[in-house]
């Protein structure tokens, strides 16, 4: 056994990409770019989803050592093996500037415009949620955007702050090419009555994490207006803080694991996903990597629903 086979054998060696992707920023012949956004200016309160990025991809080694380049990986639930023959790259991080917050949301914007108009499909690992904005403004095509989160994330310019973790869906519902909105889990004490309104007055459409827990998933997918090209960003604070605790703004009564996972696997019957993003995951407050992990895991999941 050469050196080569050993290191792709254990998850503490090597250099931590996604699943054990290469890193490249040679996007021929592409199809999923994995790309981390350290970001996390956006922050209200507590900071550190900016280390989110490196904490997935150290997770998913866990994962990755499972993962055959040819055939995939072996799903035992679904007895099948899923991501085989997808070609898949660890772009890297977008470069972020300490307190630059315009400058970093230019340069989101131009790293992900680049992936889409090569034709590959972007996941991004946040940082918080502030970077969905310049991601989904990377899309020119008509979208609908479906967006799970304890949060609304409605309120406009919290302090006159025109870009924070409190406000991307706000911003994405004034792009004119964003057209249905559908905000799952949402939940708890930190959403204002007004935010709530102003959501409803653009007509999005919001399903409680007490409706997901009580009507099940596959009602949930049937309140979902169907799309030609859909956009979806996780906050990973939507799962209950038992199962995802490292987030800044955890909240009781949310999600599990499954019931999550089965609401992202049957998406693609909703309309064709142009991209996504993985957001929150905040493991300066995380227990034993539980959150890192389950964002990595979810996150694949995810792929293999898609390809």
């Amino acid at each position: 056994m050469n050196f080569n086979e050993i290191e792709s054998k254990f998850p503490y060696l090597g250099v931590s990409t996604f699943f054990g992707y290469p890193n490249t920023k040679n996007l021929e012949g592409v199809d999923v770019a994995i790309v981390g956004v350290p970001f996390d200016h956006g922050t209200t309160n507590r900071p550190g989803a900016r280390f989110g990025p490196r904490a997935i991809r150290t997770a998913s080694k866990n994962y990755g050592i499972y993962l055959n380049d040819k055939i995939g990986a072996f799903d035992s639930e679904l007895q099948s093996y899923i991501m085989g023959g997808v070609n898949v790259v660890d772009y890297g991080d977008v470069p972020i500037l300490p307190t630059h917050t315009k400058t970093n949301m230019r340069m989101i914007h131009a790293t992900f415009k680049k992936i889409v108009e090569n034709g590959v499909f972007p996941v991004a690992f946040g940082g918080d949620h502030t970077i969905t904005y310049p991601i989904v403004k990377s899309f020119k095509k008509p979208i609908d955007v479906i967006h799970f989160d304890t949060h609304l994330d409605f309120v406009d310019g919290t302090e006159n702050l025109k870009f924070s973790h409190s406000n991307p869906l706000k911003r994405v519902s004034e792009m004119e090419n964003v057209n249905n909105i559908t905000q799952i889990g949402i939940k708890g004490f930190t959403d204002k009555k007004d935010n709530y309104d102003e959501s409803i007055n653009y007509g999005s459409n919001i399903i409680t994490a007490s409706e997901v827990i009580k009507n099940g998933t596959s009602w949930v997918i049937d309140q979902i207006p169907e799309s030609d090209n859909l956009y979806i960003t996780i906050d990973i604070d939507v799962l209950d803080p038992s199962v995802a605790p490292g987030t800044g703004t955890p909240e009781p009564g949310g999600l599990n694991y499954i019931q999550l996972k089965e609401l992202l696997t049957n998406l693609h019957s909703k309309g064709d996903i142009q991209g996504f993003d993985m957001v929150e995951v905040n493991p300066l407050f995380d227990l034993s990597e539980l959150t890192s992990l389950t964002a990595a895991r979810l996150s694949f999941d995810f792929l293999g629903s898609i390809f």
